[in-house]
């Protein structure tokens, strides 16, 4: 049987609803398909039955159109919203269900970007919000209710919705609703550098196992923290059925490691970039180079991130982060009423205790890193003589995740906007003032 058209969540783009109104997710859809081993939760490929598809358990894309509160109209999608599809045996709906735009999960795409609105307990940055705004050219009033639909004849379903704003829901289930308003910075304020970070990732690095892949490819690895030394092996990836890399794309759990096709590594080695080259990627256990990307190496790291606000995670027992889950822990406790031990909660205990003593067995390294800022300042003049490509020197993350930040020069954003390469976007970097994350 012939594997269909793939596309990652990340990398659909206006032409592909064009192409096909309806896409579906192959994880949920697909178990009993012989490519299914070759897909993520983050896979689709369009939906090749008749039209107006019918939700049952499976998650679709269709495509939807936008209008502002000026009038003004863009492309997007959304999820169709059934009654019935995300509740269990006992009459319960799954997870952020209950409000309606957490079920519909409206996405509206406005030039190369994608923007949701539905953020969940993390909600969307301000960052982010005020990125939407200037990518429009509009004020929040000119945004803000707007209103999006599907056409009938795509899918069955609730297909309509308005936003009002950026939601978030808090852990009580109480929803609210921000309006960051646009902000037009000093550009004496802005760095000469932007922040790189990937829109598309696909696929987990293999071994799968996190403490394998991290072995193998890193030096000097810390499995407590996440904290390495230096990269010592190719990537190993999947065997997978999905289409030639076009632009950049990350792994999963791999924050700080960007692959590019390499008809765009070859454009970037002529333009005469400065701090980055390029190494293979090489699949599953046999070795084998992929041909159709490579690796950006990225060996150059500054010290230039403001981190003074931001919340520390030091490699040692008792930390920060750990203290602060023992007192959420603790407080939920006091605020739910006592549940009477079942023999699967016995051996979940068990087995986390076990956990926990082979986990003590394994030394701290002392290292600090850092929550990942939603918006990035950095030390003034501290990357005037860095390469067009490079990374903090600080390191950032949460529990056994760590990573660094990576910055490029603004004729390196140029040349990938230009090119219209996908799979990654650049963020504004200030020069003054303090790096800051909106929540968590």
């Amino acid at each position: 049987m012939t594997a269909p058209e793939f596309r990652q969540f990340g990398e659909l783009a206006p032409e592909d609803f064009n192409r096909h109104p309806v896409w579906i997710l192959c994880h949920t859809a697909d178990y009993e398909m012989p490519w299914y081993k070759d897909v993520d939760e983050e896979t689709f490929r369009p939906w090749t039955e008749e039209l107006p598809a019918i939700v049952l358990r499976e998650t679709l894309l269709v495509r939807a159109e936008f209008e502002l509160s000026d009038g003004s109209r863009f492309p997007g999608f959304l999820t169709p919203l059934v009654e019935g599809h995300d509740t269990l045996p006992d009459g319960r709906r799954v997870g952020e269900s209950r409000h309606p735009l957490g079920r519909l999960q409206p996405h509206i795409f406005v030039g190369d970007r994608r923007f949701g609105f539905w953020g969940g307990i993390v909600g969307i940055s301000i960052q982010e919000q005020r990125e939407f705004y200037a990518i429009l050219g509009k004020k929040s009033e000119q945004v803000f209710p707007l209103q999006f639909h599907a056409r009938t004849e795509f899918a069955n379903g609730a297909l309509s919705g308005v936003v009002e704003g950026f939601y978030r829901r808090t852990r009580d289930r109480a929803v609210h609703v921000e309006r960051a308003e646009p902000e037009s910075p000093d550009p004496k304020t802005l760095a000469n550098v932007l922040q790189m970070e990937c829109t598309i990732t696909s696929g987990y690095p293999q071994p799968e196992s996190v403490p394998a892949y991290r072995k193998a490819v890193y030096t000097e690895f810390c499995p407590r923290c996440g904290i390495y030394s230096q990269q010592k092996a190719p990537f190993r990836f999947k065997k997978s059925t999905m289409g030639p890399l076009k632009g950049f794309m990350n792994l999963n759990w791999v924050v700080d490691a960007f692959f590019v096709a390499r008809e765009v590594a070859g454009e970037i080695t002529r333009a005469g970039f400065t701090g980055v080259s390029f190494g293979p990627a090489v699949a599953g256990r046999d070795g084998e180079e992929l041909g159709d990307r490579v690796q950006m190496l990225i060996p150059t790291t500054v010290a230039c991130a403001e981190i003074s606000k931001l919340p520390p995670v030091t490699c040692c027992s008792n930390n920060e982060e750990a203290v602060a889950i023992r007192a959420m822990l603790e407080k939920r406790r006091k605020e739910r009423p006592p549940v009477l031990p079942t023999p699967r909660s016995l051996a979940l205990r068990e087995d986390l205790q076990k956990l926990r003593e082979k986990m003590a067995a394994i030394p701290f390294c002392g290292t600090v890193k850092h929550h990942a800022p939603t918006s990035l300042a950095i030390i003034p003049g501290s990357t005037h003589n860095a390469p067009d490509v490079f990374q903090t020197a600080e390191w950032f993350g949460s529990g056994a995740c760590a990573f660094r930040l990576t910055l490029v020069s603004h004729r390196f954003a140029d040349l990938v906007r230009e090119r219209g390469w996908k799979g990654v976007e650049f963020r504004e970097v200030r020069q003054d003032g303090f790096s800051e994350r909106d929540r968590g």
